[in-house]
């Protein structure tokens, strides 16, 4: 009895080296070529631990490669509407590229709204800024570089003879908010009995909309019914019900200052995401994670993650007893610096976890469908500069 006991000891202890020498080796996926400079590779394998099995998905991206490019992504190419990463990665503009990878990223409001398909933070779009930051956040510059970390919103206004008041961008406007809306929300704001001002350039040139810019406008109408048209020639700044006061006493031709700076600074990024949590920083595998219970559970799992070289995204199946369980947010850590990243990030799992590949969805949604989100990354070609 005593030797079966101690060798089922040994056995446990033997099991439980070999998992973490196996957790710190390093990962080596048979990764096969897409494109030049884009591979992708499946990984059938099991939990290091308890020996559950995991499906993971995982694009690698040659980062040198100048017809390679990180995108962001909306379901309707405006924040209104949510539609699935299949439907997002083929309705993307040929001006962005080729769509050839694309997966999730932000959390969003999903449900029936007005505001259905809001970002929960950051989005720029092809350099358009599109919703602010809340915390976390990732972005691509002009030149290539990437950078992920905290992301705070100093968006401002000022309105003559007023002093500078913080804004919201492209969100629901709140009775205590101020939010300005731009042509990127959809066709009107939706702020139904909410004063607005509809702003123009001061040349009447198309407006477009730069993290960190400053602007010019002026007031082309007061409007103090709400809901007011959008175009690329006009933007709306639009004030809550307690806060109507910060408009004082606005009339056409009034000149308002818009300043949409972040810190750090964006000003050069051309693609952004929120994020949900970090999982590697600057090469440091995080051991505590933020977040509710659900989030510190067991869950399909999306993640991006990059170094020096290489570009990731990440898709792990989950909820599938006999396909992949998931992974708790410490084993998508590892598996991420196993494959290499000094950086990664956790965005939105669960049923919105959706790997999509040229043309097809390659892994197995834990709904059994694509649910219907408001953003994506996507990975496109275009004609190298």
């Amino acid at each position: 009895m005593k030797t079966t006991y101690r060798f089922s000891m040994l056995c446990a202890v033997l099991l439980a080296v070999a998992a973490r020498l196996y957790a710190q080796t390093e990962l080596r996926p048979d990764y096969q070529p897409m494109v030049p400079g884009l591979e992708y590779a499946h990984v059938a394998t099991t939990n290091w631990d308890n020996g559950e099995p995991w499906s993971i998905h995982i694009a690698r991206l040659d980062r040198s490669r100048k017809d390679l490019h990180v995108a962001s992504m909306l379901s309707q190419n405006e924040v209104f509407g949510i539609a699935a990463i299949s439907v997002q990665a083929s309705s993307v503009p040929s001006t962005t590229g080729i769509p050839l990878v694309a997966i999730n990223t932000d959390f969003c409001i999903i449900k029936r709204d007005p505001y259905q398909g809001a970002p929960r933070g950051l989005q720029i779009m092809q350099g358009e800024f599109v919703s602010p930051p809340f915390k976390w956040s990732f972005w691509v510059n002009e030149d290539g570089t990437m950078a992920f970390g905290e992301v705070g919103s100093k968006c401002r206004a000022t309105l003559p003879g007023g002093q500078p008041f913080p804004i919201g961008l492209n969100h629901e406007c709140k009775p205590n908010a101020v939010v300005l809306f731009t042509h990127m929300l959809g066709k009107s704001t939706r702020a139904t009995n909410h004063l607005e001002l509809v702003l123009e350039d001061l040349a009447h040139h198309p407006l477009s909309w730069r993290a960190g810019g400053s602007y010019s406008l002026r007031v082309r109408a007061v409007n103090p019914a709400g809901n007011s048209p959008l175009s690329s020639g006009t933007a709306v700044l639009c004030f809550g019900a307690k806060v109507v006061e910060k408009a004082g006493q606005p009339k056409p031709g009034d000149e308002v200052r818009v300043d949409l700076a972040t810190e750090p600074d964006l000003s050069k990024a051309v693609t952004g995401s929120a994020c949900i949590f970090p999982l590697i920083l600057n090469g440091a595998v995080l051991k505590e994670f933020e977040g509710g219970k659900y989030l510190l559970q067991k869950h399909p799992r999306t993640a991006i993650g990059f170094n020096s070289r290489y570009f990731y995204q990440v898709v792990v199946d989950g909820r599938q007893k006999a396909l992949s369980m998931g992974m708790y947010p410490k084993e998508l850590a590892q598996f991420m610096a196993k494959l290499g990243c000094t950086d990664a990030m956790n965005m939105d799992g669960g049923g919105s976890s959706t790997f999509w590949l040229t043309g097809k969805v390659r892994n197995s949604p834990c709904d059994k469908h694509e649910r219907h989100l408001a953003n994506g990354m996507v990975i496109v070609q275009r004609a190298a500069p």
